[in-house]
């Protein structure tokens, strides 16, 4: 959608997006082969959009090409004619140096901006609540809260908000979708940070934790369905939170426990013991859920995209579980 457009009376900006629905679009997805690219290009697909899917980590199939982001040159053989970019490729590997994550996250980003044809009119970038730096951590986050983490933070923090900066730069209409932890098929963060605990020590819990705190999570599902309608309603022009559910950690516990047939039970931990930990995603998260939360508000979710969460939780968990006896995924 123009500029122009943006500007339009609610009613005619309605009558814009309802034009945009009814059509079909080319659609670019990278890192299709991804935890969350897989399932935001299987979405567009089932919605009836041509979908030309990017891959690198492994040989394309019938329908994918691979293409290595980080080399301009080998961004030749991806057609012109693509009407919408969903960015979802990415690094997640926290093991990863400070210049191998510039280059998968800022590096591809710009890229893919210097790259896109004139007729790209929405960029869908994929970034992460991460750009908040030390303010990931806590409660009723919304998309206003300082990006801290252009200045501080760690490597994926860092370079997940210079990647912000360079799509808010580039000219071209975007939205900037910001998942908290993501839940599904292929998760191996969050299921994998349940299921040890659940099935050894218990909950770790330092100095000051408790199970009430508050957290926001995606599921993969629903982020397929925001991205759909995101490409059907338009660029939003700022960052949104992609939010299915709020809950106390407690909550999300027990959820899990049943899932596994196992007791919720805790066990209280130093924060030298929690320090020794900060390589595990999964008990990571959970160190820092319990003691500080990580809420985001998704309003704006609501309002400016009429999403509505509908998506099972129960057989979300039931999908991240049942993930773990495959590989780690390192790509978004």
């Amino acid at each position: 959608m123009s500029d122009e457009a943006r500007m339009l009376n609610p009613a005619s900006r309605s009558r814009v997006r309802s034009t945009i629905l009814a059509r079909r679009m080319r659609i670019l997805v990278t890192g299709s082969e991804g935890f969350i690219g897989r399932h935001v290009a299987r979405g567009l697909a089932a919605a009836g959009h041509a979908v030309v899917r990017l891959v690198f980590a492994r040989t394309p199939g019938a329908d994918e090409l691979r293409v290595d982001l980080t080399d301009s040159a080998s961004m030749a053989c991806i057609p012109r004619d693509i009407d919408v970019i969903v960015h979802a490729a990415g690094a997640v590997d926290g093991d990863a140096s400070y210049r191998r994550m510039f280059a998968a996250n800022v590096g591809t980003t710009r890229n893919l901006l210097a790259w896109a044809p004139t007729r790209v009119h929405h960029f869908i970038h994929f970034s992460s609540v991460a750009v908040y730096g030390p303010l990931v951590l806590g409660e009723d986050r919304d998309e206003t809260t300082l990006r801290l983490g252009l200045h501080v933070g760690l490597p994926y923090m860092r370079t997940k908000a210079i990647a912000e900066r360079s799509v808010e730069s580039s000219g071209i209409p975007y939205t900037l979708v910001r998942p908290p932890v993501v839940l599904g098929a292929g998760d191996t963060v969050l299921s994998r940070g349940f299921h040890d605990a659940l099935c050894h020590g218990g909950l770790p819990l330092v100095p000051g934790a408790h199970l009430e705190r508050r957290v926001s999570v995606a599921l993969v599902d629903g982020l397929a369905e925001v991205v759909r309608l995101c490409v059907a309603q338009g660029p939003l022009g700022g960052p949104l939170h992609a939010v299915d559910a709020t809950l106390s950690v407690g909550a999300l516990a027990e959820h899990y426990a049943r899932a596994l047939g196992r007791p919720l039970r805790t066990t209280p931990i130093s924060w030298r013991a929690a320090l020794r930990s900060r390589n595990e995603a999964g008990t990571s998260w959970l160190i820092a859920s319990t003691r500080f939360g990580q809420h985001y508000r998704a309003e704006r979710l609501l309002t400016e995209r009429g999403y509505r969460p509908n998506f099972s939780l129960e057989s979300a968990i039931a999908s991240g579980l049942s993930s773990l006896q495959g590989r780690s995924d390192r790509l978004f």
